[in-house]
Order: structure tokens, then C-alpha cells, then sequence
């Protein structure tokens, strides 16, 4: 850029700083992120944007400097874009961080009295270094690989306030492949008081101006993951969630862009998500000019942490990026990092069968194994048995905590039955709720003091639940060990991990930063269980998807995304889910004709089609079936299983929403375009109405495919360019009646030029 420059470059991505100008310039494959460090010394975020050369990142740099220095002499300081913003200095807006500085010892400046605490932070810069394999607080330690392992570049920037030795270090690595940065921070307190922090964000991004279309995900237990737009105003629009996992009601990701500039495959599009289970908090702030920051970190309502003289606290991280591709690029940008660099490279998904629905707490071994029988005549690969298996646990009221097998439920024990499942040809996997207990238990009785609550007040029960109080270390060892000695003895290969309720009066001994803790002994858990044992598998659960982020699915192999498993409605759950979820961590269920929740009658066909778009999953009362019933579920998960590697790691193209059009359409495409698998839903077509062709996304132009169904029956053979530029052929409804639901999977195979049409 100048003379004085330094860079460093690897893995695609590239650092440089300009120690003239004082300018960082962070590249990843086709964005950069810029940086300025002012004469005061405060480091300003200057602006980020889809351009990959170092021309254009200057041009950008010079443009955002000019206007910076314009500006920030203005009386409320809009135009403030600080890269880590304090309370502090000149603060009139919402704050990354805030802290309090008790002074019990006397003045800092002779001749000046002062009696209370210092709610003032003033940041400045002093150095910076570049480093490779550094990691977020809260980072995976069971070891397992993921998929891709290059090293990736890390920014550090040192931070430190003006009068305390108090210091603030500003953390950016770079995945250039999928231009995606991730932020965290890490406080260092090296004064000789304890500070307290009273609000701490994992970073603060800053939109591109007019970007306030946003479209976050929204909703309910058994409604989750609505894709929601807003249209951000001057304030502050504030998600958060305080139950202890991510939640139902909001989930922490987001896409902003501006308004009628981007749809599902074009426009430029900034992702972003927060990589964490606990309670957080995403706040959108728009000032008067337009411009809008986003703060993302720990929880508002409760949160506060102590820091003791040399102490330091490093946060989880907060993941952001760029799409030039629409809504569609960004999520197949989010799918690509989290399959390749965050997931545990365990392979395909297999076939699951959960026995839930077929029991519930009525689980006895011969039953047991009647389903297991009939599910591995059908092709499934992993039987897992639901609640109901451990303890006193014949129903909802008795037996969570005790983690080993009913007598009454095994009289041939567990261990027995779960090496016939093995000889049946599946893996064996169990459902477990281990942060919760019920007062009618023996671990309660043992140790009333391990649950959270408030001295004196009363310890409400949900679901007849009480939540372990997992700022205690002897908590997290105690499950531990319980679970581990559970997956050794039993062999078990699988753990459904289920949460099932929120978490109020949430008095812990590790004060306001119960959620914090509660993450961390979370992942302790599960780390260690994968490390021990590194071959388990295991699933999030709570409540359905109320624990679903990039930060449990570095532990986490897929996730059960609702309860409900009504064909019609789980189409736009699903949907939503994929926004930020890649379809390998989606686990979906066929479950009964009539759903056991809305109790709509869907066919087996749509059932399926619905199902085949994740992690394929079997909870019907596979004993009711009828044998025409079961020949159809064998041939459907047959069909699965040949186009499964597609869908589980190939890129999503949604061509169109049932949220828009009562039609959800489909297409995974695989890395080397010479497989696809097209998925159609059509809920509901007026009558009169014309629907289709889709044309198809990210096929080979210059290939054949031959396209078969679930029979493997040849639908036809047709140039890739003929299905990008019209679509399927007959993939459309005529005008003449209404029809309600319609929908079909097709396999798409790419032929070589000599192969036979």
C-alpha cells in the first residue's frame, strides 16, 4: 500500500498493515476488512466489503479515513465507528463492553479524591501480531478432526486503557475460503483491584450504510427456525435469550442487506452468527445517519463477570461474512465453514430410528426389540432408545439424575440388549437429559444443594424438572463420570442429549455468569466424553431445536430441530433452519400417517420427501405398519441411501419458498456438479394456476444427466444447460383443478460423454 508495509499471507488469506498509514487490511478469497488506527490512538473499524485486491481495499481505506476524519468531530459522535466500542470517553451509544474500576485505595492522580467506582474504559492502541491456530474461548478440546484442518491466520491487536493496566485484546482469523472472519476478545485485568464487567459483547460489527433489510429466525417450541424480515429503523432491535441454551424464540444468526438489493441468489448479502450456547444477546443499533452496528456477545438482562488481579477472560467467538450470491450464497458460505471446520469429520449421517413415538415411557426389551427387528429389515443403521430406559423413569416425574438402567425395562440388561441390536446390523444409541433432575431422585436426595436456586425462595419445578447448577466443578465431574462409565459398559455409540426446559431463578455459585459457566461445564462434558471415547456420536436436543449454534455443533453431529414432525409444517421449519444449518446436521423424522402432534394425514410419499431433505430418521410405530406400508419405507430409505452423500455435502440451492409461494423446491449439487438431488413440495396450488418449471442452479453445463426416481425409474436424460436455462420438463401443474400437495426426489447423474444417453 505504501512504503512501511508489512504483510503476511497463507491459507488464501492475507494480513497486511501499513505502518505509515496505520491501516490493517484483512483479505480472505473475495473480501477484505479494513482497518485505521487514528492519531489518538483508537482503532476504527473503516469498512469492509466483497473486493479481493489490494487496490480496491486502499481505495476503500482512503475513501473511509477521509470520511471518518470528516465527521467525528460531530456532537454526538454518529460517525464513532470504534472497532471495539467502551463506555467510555465520549459514549452515547450502545457499548461493546462496559466495566467498573473500584479505586478503595486512593487517588491514581495526586490532588484528586474520588470515593466509588470507575465506569470509565478509554482503549488505545499499542501493538499487534499475527499468529496461526489460535482459538476462541470456549474452543472444542476433544481433538477430533474436522474436515479440513488447514492453519488459518489469526490478527491480534493489543488494546489498553489510558490509566489502569487494563487490556483489551481484538482476535480476527480468517477462513479465505468461505470469506468468513471470526471476532473474540479476550480482558486481561492487571491492575491490583478486581474489576467487574457488566457488559461484554464478542465483538461489534458496523453494516454497510443502508443495509437494513435483516432477516434473522424467529419462533416457537414446535414452530422453530420462521425466517423473519425486518426492516431496521433508528434504535435498537435486541434478540436475546436467558433459558441457558440458545433458545426457541430467536436463534443467533442473521443476514442484512439493503432493501430490494438482494434476494436468494443475487446481491451482496453480511452474514453473521454467534458461535454459543448459553445466554446471549444480538443488538441491532441504528443512529440518525443511517448506519447500524451490530453487537453480539453475552446476555443484557443478568450478565456480570469478576475479574481478579491477573485474571484474563477470552470470549467465544462471533462469525461474520460476505456473499455477492444472495441469501442462497450466504447460507452455502455458513453450510461450507461449519461442514468443513467446525462439525467432527464423522462421515455420512446414518438411517436412525428413535423409539420415542412408538413408547414413549413404556419401554420394555421385548418391544424394544421388535422395533429394532423390523427397522433393520427396512435398512436402519442406529437404534436409539428414548426417555424412559434409566432409573425410577416410568414417567415424567421420577428418575432424571440417575443415569443407569431400569431393571423393570431390561430384565436381560442393558448391556445384553444393546450387543443384539449390534447383531441386528445397527449401532446403538440412548437418549439422556443430563442437566436436569427430578426431585424424585436419587441424586437429588443425595445432593439438594446441586441445583440452581435462590436461598430462601422456593426451587420451581418445570416438566417436574430442577436444573443442575453447572458452575459446580464436582457437578460437571459427577455426570462425567456417569455418562462415560454409561458409554463404556454399554457400548453405546450414540447420545441423544436432550435439554427440556429453561432455566429461571438461576442462582449458581458462579453468580451472573451462570450462563457462561453453564456453557462451559456443557462442553466440558461433551469434549471429554468424545475425547474418552472417540467414537460416540452425539445429537442436541432441547425441547426440540432450542439448542442449535455453530458453537454446540463443534460437539454435536446433528440436531433435532423440532417436535414437530408434521410433513406440512416441518417444510418451512427446515427452510429456516437452512438459512445458517447445513441439511448433514438436520435430523428429520417419518413419522405416523397422522401426526401424533396436529394429527394431519400426510402420505407416505411426502412424509419422505420431507425427510429426505437432512439426516434421514424413522419414528413411526413401525409394529402398526401394514406390510405394503413396510415395503414402501424399505424402498424409500434404499433410495436415501444412494442420494444422501449429496444432500448431507452438497451445496443448497432453495430455487423456492413455501413461505412465499406454498411451494418449497430444492437442489443439492455436489462439489464436482456431477451429482444433484431436486426436491419438490408443492402444499398448495389455486385452481387455475401454472406452477414451474424451476430452472436448475450449479450444474455442469457441458454434462448429460440421467434423472431417476425412488424406483429407480429412468424420469429422462437431459443437457445441463437445457435444466438451468427451463428446468425439469414436466416439472409444472396444469391449470385444471386444485390440487393440495404434490411433491417428489429425484437423483441427477451426470454422464460421461461416452456413456450411453
Amino acid at each position: 500500500m505504501s512504503e512501511g508495509r508489512e504483510s503476511s499471507e497463507g491459507g488464501g488469506s492475507h494480513i497486511a498493515f501499513d505502518s505509515a498509514e496505520k491501516v490493517f487490511s484483512l483479505f480472505t478469497a473475495a473480501s477484505c476488512y479494513v482497518l485505521w488506527v487514528g492519531d489518538d490512538g483508537r482503532l476504527i473499524h473503516v469498512g469492509s466489503a466483497p473486493v479481493g485486491s489490494m487496490g480496491e481495499a486502499r481505495r476503500l481505506g482512503m475513501r473511509g479515513i477521509s470520511a471518518y476524519t470528516d465527521t467525528m468531530q460531530g456532537w454526538d459522535r454518529q460517525e464513532d465507528r470504534e472497532e471495539f466500542s467502551v463506555l467510555g470517553d465520549t459514549s452515547y451509544h450502545d457499548v461493546a463492553m462496559a466495566a467498573q474500576f473500584p479505586e478503595p485505595g486512593g487517588p491514581l492522580v495526586p490532588g484528586e479524591v474520588f470515593s466509588g467506582s470507575v465506569r470509565d474504559v478509554r482503549l488505545r492502541y499499542v501493538s499487534h501480531r499475527i499468529a496461526e491456530d489460535e482459538e476462541p474461548g470456549l474452543a472444542p478440546g476433544h481433538g477430533l478432526n474436522t474436515r479440513v484442518r488447514q492453519p488459518r491466520q489469526t490478527l491480534i491487536i493489543h488494546l489498553r486503557d489510558t490509566l489502569y493496566d487494563f487490556s483489551v485484546e481484538l482476535f480476527y482469523r480468517l477462513t479465505p475460503e468461505q470469506d468468513i472472519f471470526e471476532r473474540w476478545v479476550e480482558i486481561r485485568n492487571d491492575t491490583s483491584h478486581t474489576v467487574q464487567l457488566t457488559r461484554l459483547a464478542f465483538a461489534c460489527l458496523h453494516l454497510p450504510r443502508s443495509a437494513t433489510a435483516l432477516v434473522s429466525l424467529t419462533g416457537g417450541a414446535g414452530r422453530e427456525f420462521q425466517r423473519t424480515r425486518y426492516e431496521l429503523a433508528q434504535g435498537t432491535l435486541l434478540f436475546e435469550h436467558c433459558g441457558l441454551n440458545t433458545g426457541h424464540a430467536h436463534n443467533p444468526v442473521f443476514c442484512a442487506h439493503r432493501p430490494g438489493q438482494a434476494d436468494e441468489e443475487h446481491g451482496d448479502v453480511f452474514f453473521g452468527a454467534l458461535a454459543f450456547s448459553g445466554n446471549w444477546s444480538l443488538r441491532f443499533e441504528t443512529l440518525p445517519n443511517g448506519t447500524t452496528r451490530v453487537l453480539g456477545g453475552y446476555e443484557l438482562l443478568d450478565f456480570g463477570m469478576s475479574l481478579a488481579p491477573g485474571q484474563s477472560h477470552r470470549t467465544p467467538a462471533m462469525l461474520f461474512g460476505w456473499s455477492s450470491e444472495g441469501i442462497g450464497g450466504a447460507s452455502r458460505k455458513m453450510h461450507r465453514y461449519l461442514r468443513e471446520r467446525i462439525l467432527p469429520d464423522t462421515g455420512d449421517r446414518p438411517v436412525l430410528y428413535n423409539s420415542w413415538e412408538a413408547t414413549g415411557f413404556d419401554v420394555r426389551e421385548d418391544h424394544q426389540l421388535e422395533l429394532a427387528r423390523r427397522a433393520a429389515s427396512m435398512g436402519v443403521e442406529l437404534f436409539c432408545v428414548d426417555d424412559g430406559w434409566f432409573g425410577g423413569r416410568a414417567h415424567s416425574a421420577a428418575g432424571l439424575g440417575d443415569w443407569s438402567p431400569r431393571a423393570s425395562a431390561f430384565p436381560g440388561g442393558l448391556k445384553a440388549f444393546a450387543e443384539k441390536i449390534r447383531a441386528l446390523g445397527m449401532r446403538f444409541g440412548l437418549w439422556v437429559e443430563p442437566e436436569m433432575v427430578n426431585p424424585d431422585s436419587d441424586l437429588y436426595r443425595a445432593h439438594p444443594d446441586w441445583v440452581l436456586h435462590y436461598p430462601g425462595r422456593p426451587r420451581t419445578e418445570a416438566r417436574n424438572q430442577l436444573v443442575l447448577d453447572f458452575g459446580r466443578p464436582e457437578v460437571i465431574e459427577h455426570l462425567l463420570r456417569c455418562l462415560s462409565n454409561l458409554v463404556a459398559e454399554f457400548g453405546v455409540d450414540f447420545l441423544k442429549w436432550d435439554m427440556n426446559r429453561y432455566a429461571t431463578e438461576a442462582g449458581s455459585v458462579a453468580g451472573q455468569s451462570v450462563g457462561y459457566s453453564h456453557a462451559r461445564g456443557l462442553y466440558r462434558i461433551m469434549d471429554e466424553l468424545r475425547r474418552r471415547h472417540p467414537g460416540l456420536e452425539i445429537q442436541t436436543c432441547s425441547g426440540g431445536g432450542g439448542r442449535v449454534d455453530p458453537g454446540i455443533f463443534a460437539r454435536c453431529d446433528q440436531a433435532w430441530i423440532s417436535d414437530n414432525t408434521d410433513a406440512h409444517e416441518r417444510v418451512g421449519i427446515q427452510e429456516g433452519y437452512t438459512l445458517a444449518y447445513p441439511a448433514r446436521t438436520m435430523e428429520c423424522w417419518v413419522t405416523a400417517e397422522k401426526n401424533p402432534l396436529t394429527q394431519r394425514i400426510s402420505d407416505l410419499a411426502l412424509r419422505f420427501d420431507v425427510a429426505m431433505r437432512g439426516a434421514l430418521g424413522i419414528g413411526a410405530r413401525l409394529d402398526e405398519l401394514t406390510a405394503g406400508e413396510i415395503a414402501g419405507f424399505r424402498q424409500q430409505i434404499a433410495f436415501y441411501k444412494r442420494i444422501r452423500s449429496v444432500v448431507q455435502n452438497g451445496d443448497l440451492f432453495r430455487l423456492d419458498e413455501v413461505g412465499r409461494a406454498s411451494a418449497s423446491v430444492w437442489l443439492f449439487v455436489s462439489a464436482n456438479r456431477a451429482q444433484a438431488v431436486f426436491s419438490s413440495i408443492i402444499l398448495a396450488t389455486p385452481h387455475g394456476q401454472l406452477r414451474g418449471p424451476f430452472r436448475l442452479c450449479g450444474l455442469d453445463a457441458s454434462l448429460s444427466y440421467r434423472v431417476t426416481n425412488c424406483r429407480n425409474e429412468e424420469v429422462g436424460c437431459f443437457p445441463g444447460w437445457q435444466l438451468m436455462a427451463f428446468g425439469l420438463p414436466d416439472d409444472h401443474l396444469t391449470a385444471g383443478a386444485c390440487r393440495s400437495v404434490r411433491s417428489r426426489t429425484l437423483l441427477l447423474e451426470g454422464l460421461n460423454p461416452d456413456d450411453p444417453p
